[in-house]
């Protein structure tokens, strides 16, 4: 059954061809109903819609046929489901959103790494506003139930002059593959449908051209056609087939983008018109050539087509320049032999109906088993009443004839045994659950042993996930083959120049792309031109080798300084251009200051050795000054003392001369006194 939802029908490639011829249309057509006719037909198309419908089943607890049903309720017994398969697919979907990695645009080669940073902004945006991260899960968690699920990418025609890159889910009922298809990205398929169901209004308001009653008639009167009409439902079918025909196409060396493009004949003749007349480059300069020759080759080119049983609706070449059907595939596990994808719940039927079935059986046994039996002889309970009405009490007790117990006229029956079997079949069961899905109890958080080393538990759950690799090994292809689509849709279609919303090292911040296109210029940012490789898983792998080498040239610039240069462990790490480049301009800045502060350290050693001569050289100064100094003063203090020993001598000789005048005074009075 198909939802009356949104569908990649109701919005249109934006490029489109359409002809008048009404011949062309109808052997077209033709192809597409035979086509259709065998897909619906395949073993691998109808058993998986069978067992896919069943498998939703089992998820949801509807795990009985309506004849189990019915047998059981003649039985008067329960219909109890024990479903063990819901936790453990949730747990699945679980730990692909905890594990989910997000795709990284990484350049070809190392003169792409900047570009490959603009483009890696540019690339998280429009996952984000394509919701991308989100239909991948959905995807995955249908492809988990059921086996498969496709997520599709297109351009939103609602607003013409600004196109959005839009994906969406489509179930696995939704569309029909081409049954000898065996390639997991469906390169090998010849047609891809997909169902769309609409009201009447809805036929009459987007295809005024096609008469629903004309398809509903049509549907009734070939009923071995494929039915685009549901009398259950009242609506009708429209379908999208996107197919591959080989095609003749010219390689070319585009002179704008300098890469190589296939064109087709039409394309190519419009091309060489341009060169003839004059193209300008990006950098200003025009080119022009009389003949532009290209290479002649066979490929297989998509087409579509968008039709009912009456008539096609549109048809044209893919308008998508990856080459490839606008739709990723998401499988889980693949039956080769009937080439029919099946999910994780197919593998847990049979022992998810055994213990159903054991514990019915259990319970019912325990409902049904006779119980005890207390036996007497008349006259043996004193009260029988009272044994009636309170023998269930904690604390009765019950009185007995004299010698009722002696004689043997009283005896209890004991309850029949139920055998452990049950018991055993419901705990095989179980663990047959968790070994063919890989779901152990260690996965699901389940502590298994309160001693257990949480070395054997992280073993414990690797050799689970071992179980899973197939799994989630389809989930990797597939988000790396829908990155693959998303970066081309960018490529593509975002043309005009744009400011995106990324996250930095410094937040949240605006850049812009597709403003400067010229490689020759700076800034160069045309993300359409840039020559890069998107990795998911292996650029995880990739990353880790790359983080071993760096540690060990780290751990050994660490014991050796000086050895390692700080640049090779740059180009080890997976960081982005920019932060490269500010570690770098950090490194070189911390470098200049280094040398800064040992050439400061330099100049005030010379200083202070400087200072200290100078030192030196004052203390000898001053201690011939001090010496001068002390020999002026024992020169002064020498000719004091001399001039005072002449100035003693002196006075004594004057002193002398002073007593002779006196005595000479003093004769000559005598003498007069006489």
């Amino acid at each position: 059954m198909n939802y009356p939802d949104k569908s990649a029908i109701e919005t249109r490639p934006l490029s489109t061809t359409s002809s008048d011829s009404t011949d062309d249309d109808s052997i077209l057509l033709n192809k597409l109903m035979d086509w259709l006719h065998t897909a619906e037909t395949s073993t691998s198309e109808s058993d998986w819609r069978i067992y896919a419908e069943e498998s939703y089943d089992f998820y949801a607890g509807r795990q009985d046929t309506d004849e189990v049903i019915a047998i059981l309720e003649s039985q008067n017994r329960s219909a109890s489901v024990y479903n063990e398969i819901k936790p453990k697919i949730d747990m699945l979907i679980g730990l692909a959103a905890q594990n989910r990695k997000a795709p990284l645009v990484f350049p070809v080669e190392t003169n792409d790494a900047g570009l490959a940073e603009i483009a890696n902004g540019a690339f998280k945006h429009f996952r984000r506003t394509s919701r991308m991260a989100r239909n991948e899960i959905e995807c995955f968690e249908h492809m988990t139930k059921s086996g498969r699920a496709l997520l599709h990418f297109y351009i939103s025609g609602d607003d013409p002059f600004n196109p959005e890159i839009k994906s969406k889910r489509i179930h696995g009922r939704d569309f029909w593959l081409d049954p000898f298809s065996v390639e997991y990205d469906m390169s090998d398929a010849r047609f891809l449908f997909v169902d769309k169901y609409f009201t009447k209004e809805d036929i009459e308001c987007y295809f005024p051209d096609v008469s629903p009653d004309e398809m509903a008639q049509l549907s009734t009167d070939n009923p071995n056609n494929p039915s685009f009409y549901s009398q259950e439902r009242d609506l009708y079918r429209i379908t999208e087939c996107w197919y591959r025909v080989v095609e003749k196409v010219y390689w070319v060396m585009n002179p704008l983008t300098k890469r190589s493009e296939s064109l087709s004949e039409e394309q190519y003749k419009a091309f060489k018109k341009q060169i003839k007349d004059g193209l300008t480059l990006p950098d200003g300069r025009e080119f022009k050539k009389d003949d532009f020759p290209a290479m002649e080759k066979l490929r297989k080119t998509v087409h579509y087509a968008i039709f009912s049983n009456t008539k096609i609706i549109e048809k044209g070449p893919s308008p998508y320049k990856h080459g490839e059907f606008p739709y990723v595939l998401f499988g889980a596990f693949k039956d080769d032999n009937e080439n029919r994808w099946f999910g994780a719940i197919e593998v847990m039927k049979d022992p998810q109906r055994g213990i159903n079935v054991m514990r019915r059986q259990l319970q019912y046994l325990l409902q049904t088993a006779p119980k005890g039996i207390f036996m007497h002889e008349s006259g043996a309970v004193l009260d029988i009443e009272k044994y009636e009405q309170r023998s269930s009490e904690p604390n009765f007790h019950m009185e007995l004839a004299p010698n009722a117990l002696a004689q043997g006229r009283v005896k209890f029956s004991t309850q029949p045994q139920i055998s452990p079997v049950y018991a055993q079949l419901i705990g095989l069961d179980t663990q047959m659950m968790k070994d063919a899905s890989g779901i152990q109890d260690s996965l699901l958080g389940i502590q298994t042993s309160s001693r257990e080393p949480g070395v054997t538990v992280r073993m414990r759950q690797e050799t689970g996930l071992a179980v899973l690799f197939v799994l989630f090994d389809n989930y990797r292809e597939a988000r790396l083959q829908a990155g693959r689509q998303l970066l081309s849709l960018i490529q593509q279609y975002i043309t005009d120049a744009q400011l995106i919303r990324i996250e930095g090292e410094e937040g949240a911040k605006l850049i812009q792309i597709n403003t400067q296109r010229d490689p020759n210029a700076p800034g160069f940012n045309d993300i359409s031109v840039g020559k890069y490789d998107l990795v998911v898983d292996e650029a995880l792998e990739n990353q880790t080798m790359r983080m071993a080498v760096m540690q060990m040239l780290t751990e050994y610039s660490q014991n050796n300084p000086g050895t390692i240069p700080p640049d090779l462990i740059l180009e080890y790490s997976d960081l982005p251009i920019s932060a490269i480049n500010k570690v770098r301009e950090y490194t070189k800045m911390m470098l200049e200051r280094e040398e800064r502060v040992k050439m400061a350290a330099t100049q005030a050693e010379q200083q202070k050795n400087a200072d200290s001569a100078a030192i030196e050289r004052m203390g000898l100064d001053v201690k011939m000054q001090i010496a001068e100094l002390n020999a002026a003063v024992n020169l002064l203090i020498a000719q004091m003392n001399e001039a005072k020993d002449r100035e003693k001598v002196d006075k004594t000789t004057q002193n002398k001369k002073e007593v002779e005048v006196i005595k000479q005074f003093a004769k000559t009075r005598n003498e007069e006194g006489e």
